[in-house]
């Protein structure tokens, strides 16, 4: 018998072609470095190595705390406004959202490095003032980056948005992992082994990174899913607000889930530079940063398995419930004094870090249900409106955050100077802490779970009826264009 030839390999089609998922991987990793250290470091770099009111207890962290709750007045404010413009933008040869991502990732690369380069010769109140415009200029450049709504317009197919979202995640966590140790490197370009050089380490990482993206966005070719639709108005902006109830119900649980991440990367900074010592935390937060990749990689594949069973809103519930598990034992144990027992510490991290991690691509999946979801009811998918929402919930989520530490500090009188002796560190300091840390965003976790279950897409049945009513609808347009067109 003939052996039978083999078949050569077929080649996969857009958006799953090498080019597109490539530029898809890659083209948000610009991103990666300022949401860290917006979210981590930001505080820590205004109270102990900007020289701002040095020698004056609590000053420091007040400027840091005001200035992050005004932003979160503007971003309320500026994220509506800029996702409202950014649907109402033409649509050029290469698109309508993916110049804006070109402009927005070149803009918010410079604006964060002004951010974290203050000059040290300027008196306080220029340092200010530096720091307050450059922050809210890279606030709103940031708004600048439609990344979900470009990756919306692929395509329309749920299996094939889950591949696209998991390999930026995957790609961004392997680049992650070398970036892991950026404190540590940052320490490294310091002048004395301890005090660390944020501006230049910010500079070094940001260029090859920005370089990257802006590859990735070329590579990428824009759907043309919402090319029929008509312009959108102030008029559907509110309707959207109106109407789109999984949109309401989807926010309110990213809400309170997102505080997890983002105040435990704000305040387990200062509890580890404590309760295991300043000239530990380079190295602590190495390995913690390390552990939060391989927990996010696991987390990726996980939560894959669990969307091809489970709706996205109840693989949500289900990872939060995990991760408020772990919070709640870290609590309880911090009542009885710091946890200074490093296997300890990383074992139940670790737990809350997998919850965490094992939420991320449903909720990506389920911001483009709500675009869906617009299309469905208005018959426009605003995708920008929706963006530009989450990226306001994201932001208010770090500032937060970060204030919350923040009047921690404050409320203690915090000064870094002082507490280089362990005997001057207060109990306080880790109570107050150990509640911010901890049993805050356990609180948050339980919220988001409830939250979820109000979810209107939660069910499949619902999920079903409303592509298949979507479906039809694009079916009668082809049928009604066929019809009138003239053989």
């Amino acid at each position: 018998m003939a052996q039978q030839e083999k078949q050569p390999k077929q080649k996969k089609q857009y958006p799953e072609d090498f080019k597109t998922m490539f530029g898809v991987s890659v083209m948000g990793l610009s991103q990666l470095l300022p949401n860290s250290l917006i979210a981590g470091y930001l505080i820590l770099y205004i109270t102990d190595y900007a020289g701002i009111y040095t020698g004056i207890a609590g000053k420091a962290a007040a400027v840091a705390t005001a200035m992050l709750l005004i932003g979160r007045i503007w971003d309320a404010i500026n994220d509506p406004l800029m996702g409202f413009l950014m649907d109402r933008a033409p649509r050029r040869k290469q698109g309508k959202f993916k110049p804006i991502l070109l402009f927005g990732t070149v803009l918010s690369t410079i604006l964060i490095i002004a951010l974290f380069n203050i000059p040290a010769g300027l008196p306080d109140i220029a340092k200010i003032v530096w720091l307050y415009f450059f922050y809210f200029l890279f606030d709103t450049a940031f708004t600048l980056m439609p990344i979900n709504p470009l990756t919306q317009t692929l395509t329309d197919d749920a299996n094939v948005r889950s591949k696209l979202l998991a390999a930026p995640r995957i790609v961004t966590l392997v680049v992650a992992t070398g970036m892991s140790g950026f404190l540590a490197i940052a320490i490294a370009l310091g002048p004395d082994g301890v005090t660390p050089n944020f501006g230049l380490a910010t500079f070094l990482v940001m260029l090859p990174l920005t370089i990257i993206s802006l590859v990735g966005i070329i590579l990428v070719k824009e759907g043309k899913g919402s090319v029929e639709e008509g312009q959108v108005t102030v008029k559907d902006a509110l309707a959207m607000f109106r109407v789109n109830k999984p949109l309401l119900y989807s926010m309110i649980g990213y809400l309170f889930g997102g505080f997890i991440f983002n105040i435990f990367t704000t305040a387990s900074v200062y509890y580890i530079k404590y309760a295991f010592g300043a000239e530990n935390l380079g190295t602590i937060s190495a390995i913690t940063g390390g552990l939060m990749i391989l927990t996010i990689i696991i987390g990726t594949f996980a939560s894959r398995f669990l969307i091809k069973r489970l709706t996205p809103g109840m693989a949500i519930i289900i990872a939060y419930a995990i991760a408020g598990v772990g919070l709640l034992i870290l609590f309880l144990i911090n009542l009885t004094g710091p946890i200074t027992s490093l296997p300890l510490y990383i074992g139940l991290i670790v737990l809350v870090f997998l919850g965490n991690s094992l939420a991320y691509l449903p909720w990506q999946v389920t911001y483009m249900e709500c675009m869906d979801y617009n299309k469905y009811r208005l018959g426009k998918s605003m995708q920008a409106m929706v963006g530009s929402t989450n990226a306001f919930i994201s932001k208010l989520q770090a500032a937060i955050g970060a204030a919350l530490t923040g009047a921690v500090l404050v409320a203690i009188g915090y000064d870094a100077a002082l507490y280089e002796n362990a005997a001057n560190i207060p109990e306080s300091l880790f109570s107050g802490l150990g509640f911010v840390l901890f049993a805050l965003p356990a609180i948050f976790a339980a919220l988001s779970v409830v939250s979820m279950f109000f979810y209107p897409l939660l069910k499949q049945e619902k999920r079903d009826a409303m592509y298949a009513e979507i479906g039809a609808a694009k079916s009668a347009a082809v049928t009604e264009t066929a019809e009138i067109t003239p053989a």
